[in-house]
């Protein structure tokens, strides 16, 4: 007999469209390789100032206001810093707008910086003259390096009206600097005044957008510390679809052997592991997730919850433990998030920021996806940083530093906390029940219910599938002790 296997759930065909289309010059599948320009601090303190004129501003978002913007990539091998100064000039009239950059910096890996200032059109919409001022406070002897930095207007087409002034203004800071569509191919020194000893730092790979055409960087060295594009299989490695996962070299002939040797190559093209969306994340904010997710109906909703507390329900009933809400109340007499918060002394552990316990998130430090359980290991976050890490291990997420910080506050080891797989303790557990899963779990009335012509159980049963991978097959587990294949889930 042929060996079946579990379906997939079947993919919804496509009813809804954005209302924007694909940019006619990239596919999302090309890319340039460039070099970083890199900067030593020589004292404790640097600033780097940039300068522009006559900068035409447009109104965006029906706001009688236009917007100035700076941003780009930065790698530190040291803590560090960084604040903003904003001088400019309209008709005559000085202004001037000071900003600390407060998102967490993570030290040897690429940073996204930033920030905006609107400007009042009342006075006219020509900026005669503009200068930033970037200093960075560190260590001497920090090094630094830049890529993909510009300084400008903003002036997207779309941002005109105010279809998307909603999503400009939802989450902002988690999508400095692409959002601005700036320029992200000029070398740092373009809008540099002076000379800053500027040598050459590592190389960085800039994938093409298939929606506005820009390239923009993507970690290829370490693809889960996500900079400018979302994965494609995150949690299915290695990636083997082609556009995904491979990028044509636009700038081959530029590029020496001994730069190519440094990247996995493959007939001319950048090798990702994980692979990368088509469109940055910019485009899959605004002309994807914005237009879309307003159609997605409640039901749609409450499946994507149902589905996390069936994961959550599952782990503790394997491991015949309670929620650890309850848990620790009967055991301690106290609120679980209460002491979570107080633990973290009621800040987000990532960014720092001071939160009330209504507004902190509990994170479940090793992501619940791969089968672990919220228990007294949890982590304060704030809802950006909670998002942010998604189901994200703490390794690629936190730095070496702050992975000790948090072993210390929640009792986890490193080797707990650098471990990056399914927790195996969950998964023995749910082999020798297999046939509980399948005959009575899942067999749950919520669970069965068809909702848009797809059963929450294959739902369910698929999102273990991807994390457990190759190690297990579930199917063939039951068939094993059963003779026959489970009826609670769709068998093709």
């Amino acid at each position: 007999m042929r060996q079946q296997k579990l379906r997939t759930y079947r993919r919804r065909s496509t009813t809804r469209t954005s209302g924007f289309h694909t940019c006619d010059e990239t596919t999302g599948g090309e890319c340039q390789i460039k070099k970083a320009q890199s900067y030593v601090m020589h004292d404790e303190n640097v600033t780097f100032t940039f300068r522009r004129s006559d900068i035409t501003l447009t109104e965006l978002f029906d706001t009688g206001n236009g917007m100035l913007a700076f941003g780009g990539y930065i790698y530190t091998n040291k803590s560090l810093v960084i604040s903003f100064f904003l001088k400019y000039t309209v008709n005559g009239r000085s202004f001037d707008y000071q900003k600390d950059y407060r998102a967490p910096i993570n030290i040897n890996d690429w940073n996204s910086i930033g920030f905006h200032k609107e400007v009042s059109l009342d006075y006219g919409d020509t900026v005669e003259t503009a200068t930033v001022e970037m200093t960075i406070k560190a260590e001497p002897d920090t090094s630094l390096e830049f890529i993909s930095f510009d300084f400008g207007a903003v002036c997207k087409d779309e941002y005109v009206g105010d279809s998307l002034r909603k999503s400009f203004h939802q989450k902002t800071a988690m999508h400095i600097p692409y959002l601005y569509y700036l320029e992200t191919t000029k070398p740092f020194e373009t809008h540099l005044v002076g000379n800053m000893e500027l040598g050459t730092g590592r190389i960085v790979v800039l994938k093409s957008c298939n929606r506005c055409g820009r390239f923009l960087p993507i970690h290829i060295f370490n693809e889960p510390s996500t900079l400018s594009f979302s994965l494609h299989c995150k949690k299915r490695a290695p990636c083997v679809h082609s556009t995904f996962r491979a990028y044509t070299i636009q700038n081959i002939g530029e590029l020496k052997v001994s730069e190519l040797n440094e990247l996995n190559t493959e007939n001319d093209k950048v090798i990702s592991y994980y692979g990368h969306q088509l469109e940055c994340k910019a485009c899959k904010k605004f002309f994807v997730n914005a237009p879309l997710n307003p159609q997605r109906t409640p039901q749609q909703f409450k499946e994507d919850g149902l589905r996390r507390r069936a994961v959550e329900a599952l782990v503790n009933n394997l491991l015949d433990r309670n929620l650890v809400h309850f848990e620790f109340e009967h055991r301690t007499k106290k609120e679980f998030s209460e002491h979570v918060w107080e633990k973290f002394n009621g800040r987000c552990f990532k960014c720092n920021k001071k939160i009330s316990l209504d507004e902190m998130h509990l994170d479940h430090t090793m992501p619940l996806a791969y089968l672990y359980r919220l228990d007294e290991s949890a982590t304060s976050l704030c809802g950006s940083c909670n998002s942010q890490k998604s189901d994200h291990f703490p390794s690629d997420f936190y730095t070496e530093s702050e992975l000790k910080r948090l072993g210390a506050i929640t009792g986890l080891s490193m080797d707990e906390l650098t471990y990056k797989g399914v927790n195996q303790t969950v998964l023995q557990l749910l082999v020798e029940n297999i046939v509980w899963y399948y005959d009575e779990f899942l067999t749950d009335s919520e669970y069965q219910k068809i909702r848009d012509g797809i059963r929450t159980a294959d739902k369910i049963n698929d999102s273990l599938k991807r994390v457990i991978g190759e190690q297990v097959d579930l199917a063939e587990e039951y068939r094993a002790r059963t003779g026959k294949y489970p009826t609670s889930v769709t068998i093709l």
